[in-house]
């Protein structure tokens, strides 16, 4: 143990006179600080838009107050006012973004047919979009597996290359003990770089202390374990310097970069999901046909979904609204089966994709932490769900009013419903990347183990 700590004294003075490695550390520090200051920047923007909403709202319903000083028609309140679905951000979120950079934090909605109000977002910078977003998941994820390499890549063949390792192993120290050193101080140096920027960004964020700090310390902790145990692999060859960055940039590149797109192009070819499209066009047709329908045919195929509003007046002669958001309903009924399609092959895909992401550690820290966040597909795809089950609540407030020829007072816009929906932590997601972490860890250790024993000749 003492010469242990003798040889951690000494990596830690070599560390400190290599200034690049204190450059490279201090510029790892800066990329987590303003990952932590973006990814709360970005959540903050899209915090304040939704607090906007409640003013846009309340505008609105004056603008129909003073359009429609009396009791009014339903069907001009249904048709001109909005109301809108929020998609509020964990307190995790600014962390992880994951899926809340391309969609947006709330939908406006209408009484109109619901499909094609599901799927709108804002104009978003599409070089923006490439680029994705810089939180502290993507300098966990990609970053600090580069950080791992820099510090390490040469902790046994630099030695080796200038002669001091034959003056060591010359001392009464086996190589196994001077490796041990170097790798304790490489750990403790990534582990203090993990603890100080996630509890920064834990705190600065305001994120919920709860169990996910122990589930996102322990997730990051075994991901870096699993490049350190990379480094050991590739170090144990005892190649030269430049053959061990070049193969562990190598492999960085595989993993993080390659890997990742392959799963998605191959989830995109064997989970194909066409019936986004064909919804899209078969509810637009079905809600134009509504116009050239004979109304009779309208209203009596609505009667069927809603038969608690057979009695209502006739919709010959003139426009009526009743039976212009009676076909638009037909619209909606016309693709619910699609759309039920549509979101479950989605989730298989998102299923298919984790399936295959255990090929990729990066990828399965980078599903853990938005699962963790509450910002991943499954929780958009909730949002997405939630906001139409919300329409019903307001075909349920509307409708009345509507078929039943009630006028519309200033008074009912306050028992309008209201949605607001929060991503919740994907829990399965979390402890089955867990498992795959450590599983991950336990194949490359042992990995390393047995390169190291069957090359430990070679150092000499």
């Amino acid at each position: 143990m003492k010469q242990i700590r003798i040889l951690f004294y000494y990596e830690w003075l070599n560390f400190r006179a290599e200034k690049s490695l204190l450059l490279f550390t201090l510029l790892m520090l800066a990329c987590g600080f303003y990952g932590i200051f973006s990814g709360m920047a970005a959540m903050d923007t899209q915090r304040q838009k939704i607090e906007n909403l409640n003013g846009l709202y309340n505008e609105n319903i004056a603008e129909m107050k003073v359009k429609y000083p009396g009791d009014a028609d339903a069907g001009d309140i249904g048709y001109y006012h909005s109301a809108f679905s929020k998609n509020n951000p964990d307190s995790w979120a600014a962390l992880a973004i994951g899926q809340r950079d391309v969609n947006a934090p709330y939908l406006k909605i209408r009484l109109l047919a619901v499909q094609a109000q599901l799927y709108n977002s804002e104009n978003t910078n599409p070089n923006k979009l490439a680029a994705g977003s810089f939180d502290l998941s993507f300098v966990f994820v990609f970053l600090l597996p580069l950080f791992i390499i820099a510090i390490s890549f040469n902790m046994l063949s630099t030695e080796k290359e200038k002669g001091t390792l034959r003056l060591l192993l010359a001392q009464p120290l086996s190589l196994s003990t001077v490796l041990l050193a170097k790798l304790l101080f490489r750990f403790t140096l990534i582990l203090g770089l993990i603890l100080s920027l996630s509890l920064m960004g834990i705190v600065w964020s305001q994120a919920q202390p709860d169990q996910r700090i122990l589930l996102w310390l322990l997730s990051v902790i075994l991901y870096s374990l699993f490049w350190l145990g990379i480094v050991c692999c590739i170090a144990a060859l005892h190649k030269s310097s430049s053959f061990n960055a070049i193969t562990l940039l190598g492999i960085w590149l595989l993993l993080t970069i390659i890997f990742p797109v392959l799963i998605n192009v191959l989830a995109e070819v064997k989970k194909p999901v066409a019936e986004g499209l064909q919804l899209s066009l078969k509810q637009r047709d079905e809600v134009h046909a509504g116009w050239d329908r004979p109304k009779a045919e309208t209203m009596e195929r609505f009667f069927i979904r809603y038969p608690q509003f057979s009695h209502t007046s006739s919709v010959a002669g003139k426009f009526k609204w009743k039976w212009y958001f009676a076909f638009q309903e037909l619209g909606d009924q016309s693709v619910e089966q699609l759309y039920q399609d549509y979101m479950r092959k989605m989730v298989e895909r998102q299923n298919f994709s984790a399936s295959l992401s255990i090929l990729s550690a990066p990828a399965v820290l980078q599903q853990m932490l938005t699962g963790m966040a509450g910002t991943d597909l499954k929780q958009q795809l909730a949002f997405v769900d939630s906001t139409k089950a919300y329409h019903n609540r307001l075909k349920d407030f509307y409708y009345p009013f509507l078929y039943e020829d009630k006028p519309f007072t200033h008074a009912d816009f306050d028992q309008e419903p209201q949605h607001s929906f929060t991503g919740k932590p994907d829990w399965q997601r979390v402890n089955s990347g867990l498992l795959v972490l450590l599983i991950s860890n336990i194949i490359v250790l042992s990995t390393a183990l047995i390169i190291y024993q069957s090359a430990k000749r070679k150092i000499y």
